[in-house]
């Protein structure tokens, strides 16, 4: 066998998925290879650490986030198409005046600052000096 076939085994041995023959094969070019067999023991300590670590506990409270939401979407589903439809354009209108509201924010705070270029100030006397001269 050549290393990268090997290479591309080395998962399927540590796991145990090889046929009886094909695991033969591979241990044998791990015994001539040392690069390959080097490989192997990186990833099988790799693998075995992973295996020791602990998986994180689920939260208890999930299903109670979540049994709402689906039944929401349940109750939704069951409704009549026009019941449906009717909800759904409510929710498209709603987000479309939000878009417009947003643009129109924008457009305002765009137009504020270039008016405020052209705005010009009146000069103010200078403190002390008289309005004659």
């Amino acid at each position: 066998m050549r290393c990268e076939e090997v290479q591309e085994r080395l998962s399927a041995l540590i796991d145990e998925q090889l046929s009886q023959t094909e695991r033969e094969r591979v241990l044998q070019h791990l015994y001539a290879c040392e690069a390959c067999s080097r490989e192997y023991q990186e990833l099988r300590r790799f693998v075995e650490f992973c295996r020791q670590l602990e998986a994180p506990e689920p939260r208890i409270d999930l299903w109670r986030e979540f049994q709402p939401l689906l039944a929401e979407i349940i109750a939704e589903q069951r409704l009549p198409f026009a019941q449906r439809l009717r909800r759904q354009w409510s929710r498209l209108v709603s987000q479309v005046c939000y878009g417009i509201i947003l643009f129109l924010q924008v457009v305002t705070y765009q137009l504020t600052i270039t008016l405020s270029r052209y705005i010009v100030e009146p000069e103010r006397p200078a403190y002390g000096r008289s309005a004659q001269g």
